[in-house]
């Protein structure tokens, strides 16, 4: 009989390893963004910001104030206090697509954070974090959070701070008096995005004036110490207004003239019809509303009045953009909405919550359809100006062989100061009777004599129409060295117009 080794042992065979199907990946994916707020706002944000960035041929003027105003490092802007431009300050290293990027990034990420609020918000004065998902969700009706919120460079930041603002101060009066602290720091945040922050917090402070139970938060250190914050943020913007004639009220005023119209009325259509689709939806979902809670009688006694007398003036004066002072109202409705919703009926929310996600993918196809497809010339809108930067760039140094430092005169020339490589500052400084919108602060002659500059004349007219005097005017040292016309198109794609540029050379 065979004797076998007793060092050899029977080969064990492992179980095949199992591995996870595409489908089934996806399927779990979907659960974990389904059951994360923050995930799902963050997936928002990259999104969208790698389309926009993608496709979007140029940023909006905004983008262009934005940074110049971060370029001056003041506490004040002629149109915005002083937030709008700090919040380009990582980006003054950049250049180009570079800037360009940041600027989408930031608006999504601001929107994501906003989108996140509401979430907590709802979640706040409903109780029910399916209603909160179901307010959040309700955001994919409005354009507010992508597509309208980028030519704005004010609004994108109210998007992400009043949420957040009315949540602290619902944690403040009915939770917690210690978080007045952290109200003072976001409501002076947002003060200082844009003056229109002050509708909410004046009927804040007629909430905390109501009633003895609301007065005894005057009682409390961190009331004062939120108020001592809120007053350090605004304080440095109210002196930059008086040693600059208050010119961020009086650009209001000169937009604005009394006349008659129905702005508002469309206005209010246009900023309000998601929140009204989302309630119509909820009806024929089942939801039923009742009475809110007294948190969330709080939150309608800071966000409706102002309302009223907005629409009225808007109603009585013509000029200005409505909308973009409606868009920012708008975005906490939804979680005011969903705190109405009868607790019995709250379950049927995921039959609205399930399908409000393809809502805003079908947004973003259609986005990106318009400017693949270049309809209507949405993906070419402005692309000549990139163009234009550059070549007059490359014209510059082939002249001189020097960085270009200053441009000026017409309103095109600030364009190079975002696009052309080097980042050129404008040729044109603060004055209390003009009141420029773009500007660069301490301005030197001395050294614009010895850099030089490219001064452009208005598109279309060549260079025996065109006269630079207003600009020599201001600066009796310079003078033109050598003028060209060039061909110059706004657009991609477009006929070429002429373009006066004149030289005035650097004097070492």
């Amino acid at each position: 009989m065979p004797k076998h080794d007793a060092s050899t042992t029977p080969p064990v065979f492992a179980p095949p390893r199992r591995t996870m199907s595409a489908r089934a990946f996806a399927r779990r994916a979907a659960t974990t963004v389904r059951y994360s707020p923050s995930l799902y706002v963050t997936l928002y944000a990259f999104v969208w910001t790698i389309v926009s960035a993608t496709l979007d041929p140029t940023v909006p003027f905004d983008a262009v104030e934005a940074f110049n105003w971060a370029r001056n490092t003041e506490w004040g802007t002629p149109k915005n206090p002083w937030l709008v431009g700090f919040s380009m300050w990582p980006a003054l290293g950049l250049s180009g697509q570079g800037l360009a990027f940041y600027w989408y990034a930031s608006h999504f990420a601001a929107a994501a954070l906003g989108m996140l609020g509401v979430w907590h918000l709802a979640r706040r004065l409903s109780g029910d974090a399916r209603l909160a998902w179901l307010a959040m969700l309700g955001l994919h009706l409005t354009g507010a959070i992508n597509i309208d919120i980028l030519p704005y460079n004010d609004n994108y930041l109210l998007v992400m701070l009043w949420p957040w603002m009315l949540w602290l101060f619902v944690r403040a009066t009915c939770d917690s008096p210690r978080f007045w602290v952290a109200f003072g720091v976001v409501a002076g945040l947002a003060a200082m995005t844009k003056y229109s922050t002050f509708a909410l917090l004046a009927p804040v402070w007629v909430v905390t004036l109501r009633s003895p139970g609301m007065r005894r938060h005057y009682r409390h250190p961190g009331f004062w110490l939120g108020v001592a914050i809120f007053v350090a943020l605004v304080t440095p913007n109210v002196c930059w207004l008086f040693e600059h004639d208050f010119a961020a009220f009086r650009w209001v005023d000169d937009q604005i003239r009394q006349r008659l119209n129905l702005r508002g009325l469309r206005g209010a259509l246009t900023a309000f019809y998601p929140v009204a689709t989302l309630a119509l939806v909820m009806h024929l979902a089942g939801l039923r509303l009742r009475l809110p809670s007294s948190a969330a009688r709080l939150v309608a006694c800071v966000v409706l009045p102002p309302l009223l007398p907005i629409l009225v003036y808007f109603t009585l004066h013509e000029g200005g953009r409505i909308s973009e002072w409606l868009q920012p109202f708008a975005l906490p409705l939804p979680a005011l909405l969903v705190a109405c919703v009868v607790p019995a009926t709250a379950k049927r929310a995921r039959r609205i919550s399930r399908w409000l996600p393809a809502v805003g993918l079908m947004v973003l196809i259609g986005y990106a359809t318009v400017l693949g497809t270049n309809l209507r010339n949405a993906g070419q809108k402005f692309a000549g100006i990139k163009a234009a930067s550059l070549m007059l760039e490359q014209r510059w140094q082939a002249r001189y062989r020097t960085p270009l430092t200053f441009v000026g005169h017409d309103h095109l020339a600030s364009w190079l100061t975002f696009y052309a490589p080097g980042n050129p500052h404008l040729l044109t400084r603060w004055s209390v009777t003009h009141r420029p919108n773009i500007y660069t602060k301490d301005l030197d002659e001395t050294e614009v004599q010895a850099r030089g500059a490219i001064l452009l004349g208005h598109p279309g007219q060549s260079c025996r129409r065109t006269s630079f005097s207003r600009t020599l005017a201001m600066w009796p040292s310079l003078t033109i060295e050598a003028q060209e016309t060039v061909p110059f198109a706004y657009h991609g794609g477009a006929e070429p117009i002429p373009l006066c540029v004149a030289y005035i050379a650097p004097q070492p």
